[in-house]
């Protein structure tokens, strides 16, 4: 059976291979005009702001690339105001005194044929559209009654390509503009590396509260980031260019806190030689990070809360209010409603601060970004000399991420450092971070997988077994064993108990708790051959 026509078009289809773009409207309706109409030039202009004519299209043999955007002052071609104001086609008389439309750029004879519509819609002239031909008495009186019917195709037309092109420069203003703030965005928070949910949450509430001029509570435990999402808050609002200026209020003493934020005048107490201003007179301007305002002493806070509602106050030893204005961002890691019913903290001070309340999660909650995070201080430390190999081997990179770093990124990128300076820029094992908790004094072995699991545990939780060479089987005087040798004497015993042997359930891999390609890779690291412990 043979199959019937196809009744019902692809119309998207359709619109690409017939150019049904505003513009190509305009081409087909102008050449399907030259069947009918005998023109060489038919050119459609639009009516611009400052009562100008700027050509928008040009069809026909004359047409030429000089017209594209050629504009016409209508204070200098009154007959074409004239004609314009008057809503009909007409001829155009060369008895009369007349410039040609287009001679700046075409050469046409004196008698040549000339036809002028405007383009109206709604009573009103949005163009005009113009055909001209180098012969004479080509168009008729007909032909200019029904140009003045074709007219409102093409005024039709002119409309969708007016607002085609309007909005096509609008999306590619937009566009301009969503990728400079993008731009601008990777810079603000190039220092706030993370892709976790509740780290983008995070991140979204300080795009949102940066455009804003209210007071900002960031809440979150110690060495969660939060000075540098003031800062981000500081570089996305309207202050960026004024200061940022940081006080950490639990290194305040209370016989020095208010001058340090208020500043003082001469005089005003022993050891005060000369006016000094305090950090929020600093901060004019530009944005005040309150950091850990939860220990300002109760003395001063009373006194931060009439600066921060009035934006004045005076200096100690002063008589003189200061006008002050200063964003306010705060940070804490306590429980702040707590401290509010303990009478610790104002309950009025607290609300003021506390407009809109950013969380920082802690780096548990954070998932995988703790490698995110550690890549990035990794990077950094690459620009140090000799240091431009610094990676981190597989089982680093499983101890980064399934350790709970309770003193968050500022635990891991001192760990990261750390690490980095033991595996000298070179690459950074589990092993080397793991010498974190030594410092620490830890005495359990961490979880992390190919770190301190199984035996290892012995030499890397262990200091007096990782240092000092005084766990069993340890070279006799050797007073400063190091990391390196203590692991690499920990895998010999374990490949010699079992006769060289790394896979199975007898073999070394196990007895350590690691898995065969991880012991492997340690071996090879430590110059290990297994060769030498199989028995004959």
């Amino acid at each position: 059976m043979t199959e019937g026509p196809r009744l019902r078009p692809d119309w998207a289809a359709l619109g690409q291979e017939t150019r049904l773009a505003p513009e190509g409207t305009m081409d087909i309706v102008l050449e399907s005009l030259r069947e009918l109409v005998d023109y060489e030039l038919a050119v459609v202009l639009s009516a611009e702001e400052g009562g100008r004519l700027t050509v928008r299209r040009a069809r026909g043999p004359l047409a030429t690339k000089r017209l594209a955007g050629y504009s016409i002052s209508l204070a200098e071609r009154r007959d074409l105001a004239a004609l314009l104001a008057g809503l009909v086609p007409r001829l155009l008389d060369h008895d009369a005194e007349h410039v040609d439309t287009y001679a700046e750029i075409l050469d046409l004879p004196d008698e040549h044929s000339c036809l002028a519509a405007p383009l109206v819609v709604d009573g009103e002239a949005i163009g005009l559209l113009t055909l001209d031909h180098r012969s004479c008495g080509v168009f008729s009186g007909q032909i200019v009654r029904f140009i003045g019917v074709i007219s409102k195709l093409v005024a039709l037309a002119l409309v969708q390509s007016e607002t085609s092109r309007s909005l096509r420069e609008r999306n590619e203003s937009l566009l301009a503009e969503r990728n400079r703030l993008l731009e601008r965005d990777s810079d603000v928070f190039r220092d706030l590396a993370g892709s976790s949910p509740a780290w983008l949450d995070a991140i979204n509430s300080v795009r949102l509260v940066a455009s804003t001029d209210s007071p900002v509570l960031l809440l979150g435990e110690t060495g969660t980031g939060k000075e540098e999402a003031a800062r981000a808050i500081h570089r996305l609002s309207a202050r960026a260019g004024g200061p940022f200026v940081a006080l950490n209020c639990s290194a305040l003493p209370p016989a020095l806190a208010e001058s340090e934020l208020f500043g003082h005048e001469k005089g005003s107490f022993t050891g005060a030689q000369g006016l000094r201003r305090g950090r929020f007179e600093l901060a004019h301007g530009g944005t005040l990070f309150l950091d850990e305002i939860g220990d300002l002493p109760p003395e001063i806070q009373p006194k931060l809360l009439r600066a921060i509602q009035e934006g004045r106050f005076e200096r100690v030893g002063g008589e003189k209010p200061v006008q002050v204005d200063a964003r306010i961002v705060a940070a804490t890691h306590v429980d702040l409603g707590a401290a509010v019913e303990a009478g610790r903290f104002r309950e009025d001070l607290f609300y003021r601060v506390a407009v809109f309340p950013v969380r920082l999660p802690p780096l548990r909650e954070r998932g995988d970004d703790a490698v995110a995070i550690a890549e990035l201080f990794a990077s950094r430390l690459r620009a140090r000399p000799g240091w431009e190999g610094l990676s981190f081997s597989a089982e680093a990179l499983a101890q980064i991420a399934a350790r709970p770093w309770p003193g968050n990124v500022r635990e891991l990128r001192n760990a990261v450092e750390r690490a980095a300076i033991l595996a000298r820029g070179g690459l950074v094992g589990a092993a080397e971070l793991c010498a974190g908790d030594w410092a620490k004094g830890k005495p359990a072995p961490c979880a992390a997988p190919g770190c301190c699991d199984g035996a290892f545990a012995a030499a890397c939780a262990d200091p007096a077994e990782a240092t000092t060479g005084a766990a069993a089987g340890a070279p006799a005087g050797d007073a400063a064993e190091t990391l390196e040798a203590a692991q690499k004497r920990h895998v010999e015993r374990a490949l010699e108990r079992a006769g060289g042997k790394v896979y199975g359930p007898d073999g070394a891999a196990a007895a350590l708790g690691l898995k065969p390609s991880t012991l492997q890779s340690r071996m090879k690291k430590l110059g290990i051959d297994a060769a030498r412990f199989r028995r004959p």
